[in-house]
């Protein structure tokens, strides 16, 4: 994306004088006591399970995400597939015959993790044997599990990248599976409090919006935010935004973008805050909609959640824009933008420790038509092989919305 580079900004925290810090350490220690406290009790829930395993025998594999579509195959206990995709409380998974096929989720336990249990195991870049060696790992070394073949599984640790024997390694914690609502699907709650929202003139539908109130006496109590995860746009039933697809594992934009946005959305709400969201999976509301959608609330602020790609791709890091010429009717918000902007940046780059692509000004229809202070997270690069494999674990995402949670707190002035 293109914008106006902004100059790097001074930072709040006080140093004492061996350069350490001393008041700024105190405030931010306590803040992420208190940020752990509501992730805990928030609960956080992955993009997915990279890899599955069947919780019982003669289990069915039928042919769409529905007990009314055909059976097409019957599988067993602790049989591993690896994940393709979710729909409706349903897991896309790929059979040996190469065919997809869909099992329900509480038939499955899901994992994106794996513990070595051989002594010095070669990853190899094909799932064979025969695959050249890339590396080793040693046991008890903890690797980030991507897709599963013939056996083998895909792994990363740290930027070695390839394939080892499930022979010698053991899946670790449970996962909960992606569970996305159908297109315009909200809870009772949400469609009663959208029933009386007004749809600026007819133009905009936001059956696809969802609601929540936030914890009585939060940090954020009194606070109404706006969360947009960038794409999921529908048209005539079909999807036709799903955004940037990764390089390696080809995982999509909009999933990892509803991920963290609903990983925001539970801290908020444990902060205190009304969330709405402007879809839970997907939409028909377009991007002139999603900004009308905050501008109806009375959000106090909007935060778009993106992840970025480039043709270059060597490009990586964090960037946050924002969007207030001095000129505009944005003109008086001008500070309180880039403030906001400024303020979530630093977080990213502190919490989750990848190159600094500062802040940016840009015309995005989602910052021009909204009314409150608003910004465009870019968090990480698909097209960037490590980012991308980051991106894809759950405990990078959440890294993610504690960074933008912690960002916000900062600049309501109270962490």
């Amino acid at each position: 994306m293109t914008g106006i580079y902004m100059s790097r900004r001074s930072t709040t925290i006080i140093r004492d004088k061996k350069g350490g810090h001393s008041v700024g350490r105190l405030v931010l220690g306590g803040f992420l006591l208190l940020l752990c406290m509501a992730i805990v009790f928030a609960g956080a829930q992955p993009l997915c399970a990279r890899i599955v395993s069947v919780r019982g025998d003669q289990v069915n594999i039928r042919q769409g995400a529905g007990t009314n579509t055909a059976i097409i195959g019957k599988t067993n206990k602790d049989v591993v597939f690896a994940w393709k995709g979710a729909v409706d409380g349903w897991t896309r998974i790929q059979m040996a015959n190469g065919m997809d096929g869909y099992i329900r989720n509480d038939l499955l336990d899901g994992y994106e993790e794996a513990t070595v249990t051989g002594g010095v195991v070669r990853i190899r870049r094909n799932p064979s044997l025969q695959g050249a060696v890339l590396g080793n790992v040693n046991r008890g070394d903890k690797l980030a599990i991507s897709d599963f073949r013939n056996g083998w599984y895909r792994v990363q640790r740290g930027r070695l990248v390839g394939w080892i024997s499930s022979d010698y390694v053991q899946l670790g914690a449970k996962v909960d599976l992606s569970t996305v609502p159908a297109a315009g699907q909200t809870s009772s709650a949400a469609q009663d409090t959208n029933a009386g929202l007004t749809e600026s003139g007819g133009l905009h539908n936001f059956d696809s919006a969802s609601v929540s109130a936030g914890t009585p006496g939060g940090l954020l109590s009194g606070k109404t935010i706006t969360i947009d995860p960038g794409h999921g746009t529908i048209a005539d039933g079909k999807p036709i935004d799903p955004g940037a697809q990764g390089v390696v594992l080809g995982i999509w934009e909009r999933d990892v973008n509803l991920d963290i946005a609903l990983k925001l959305k539970r801290i908020l709400e444990s902060l205190g805050a009304s969330v709405w969201m402007t879809h839970m999976g997907t939409t028909t509301l377009d991007l002139s909609g999603r900004a009308a959608l905050a501008n109806e609330n009375g959000s106090h602020l909007f935060i778009s959640i993106h992840s970025n790609a480039s043709v270059n791709r060597t490009l990586n890091g964090h960037t946050v824009f924002f969007y207030g010429p001095a000129d505009s009717r944005h003109g008086p918000q001008r500070s309180l933008r880039e403030t906001l902007a400024n303020h979530v940046q630093d977080s990213l780059v502190q919490y989750c420790g990848r190159a600094d692509l500062g802040v940016k000004e840009a015309n995005f229809v989602v910052l021009r038509e909204v009314n409150c202070p608003s910004i465009l997270v870019e968090t990480a690069f698909l097209s960037y092989a490590e980012e991308e494999l980051l991106l894809a674990q759950g405990a990078f995402r959440q890294r993610l919305a504690d960074a933008i949670a912690t960002g916000i707190l900062r600049y309501f002035g109270v962490a």
